[in-house]
């Protein structure tokens, strides 16, 4: 199988949290430390995009800072893609507490031919837990360099190919039951630590951002 980078975006500013959500702790770990764990044997580096170098200093693991501060999770993927030693690389939220590190080598597995592999659940991409090639930098850095600099709205440009992995191939690839559930808010924290309705939490502004673009191009 091809080799892969991990990129874990760590840039975010936990305005609803309250706290750094990466040191917050689940089952005796902290989250960014979970996402290093399940990277680490399906990946042959790890990438850490933050709003610090040196934040974090975990030994073997390279720190980069936005090449286009101040522009959203977008410009973390850029820069976690662009210093990535790989041709492709899956970038990953740190707010995930139960994320698999198995995902990486299913969307991995289909990625031949396509520039983003980004899975479905629920109706709404997760372009914050998807697999990006190279080729897509040069589109990005159209985006981050414009006033409209949407994570997701730039698949729709026709030089990347994208692939949609929907619920019903998540759903048969494995137990991906709450993969996908994040932490922003104290709420989401508390409903984690009781195990108690881990529903689905992520907003529809990636998929609305997107339906948006289309409409325009």
């Amino acid at each position: 199988m091809m080799k892969v980078s991990g990129v874990i975006l760590a840039g975010g500013k936990s305005r609803r949290m309250g706290q750094d959500k990466t040191l917050m702790t689940f089952n005796n770990e902290t989250l960014i430390g979970h996402m290093i764990k399940e990277l680490k044997d399906v990946t042959d580096e790890i990438i850490i995009a933050s709003n610090h170098s040196n934040k974090y200093q975990f030994p073997g693991i390279t720190e980069v800072v936005d090449i286009y501060p101040g522009k959203g999770p977008l410009a973390g993927v850029h820069a976690g893609l662009t210093a990535a030693m790989n041709e492709y690389a899956f970038v990953v939220s740190s707010d995930m507490p139960l994320f698999q590190g198995k995902l990486v080598t299913y969307l991995a597995e289909r990625a031949p031919d396509y520039d983003v592999v980004v899975p479905k659940p629920f109706g709404y991409w997760e372009p914050l837990c998807a697999l990006y090639s190279k080729n897509c930098l040069p589109v990005m850095e159209k985006y981050l360099r414009a006033s409209d600099h949407a994570v997701a709205a730039f698949h729709f440009y026709p030089e990347v190919k994208v692939l949609e992995i929907n619920e019903k191939e998540l759903s048969a690839s494995g137990n991906m039951k709450h993969l996908f559930y994040n932490v922003n808010t104290p709420e989401d924290y508390q409903a984690l630590m009781r195990q108690e309705n881990l529903k689905d939490n992520r907003k529809s502004f990636f998929h609305k951002e997107a339906s948006d673009q289309k409409k325009v191009l």
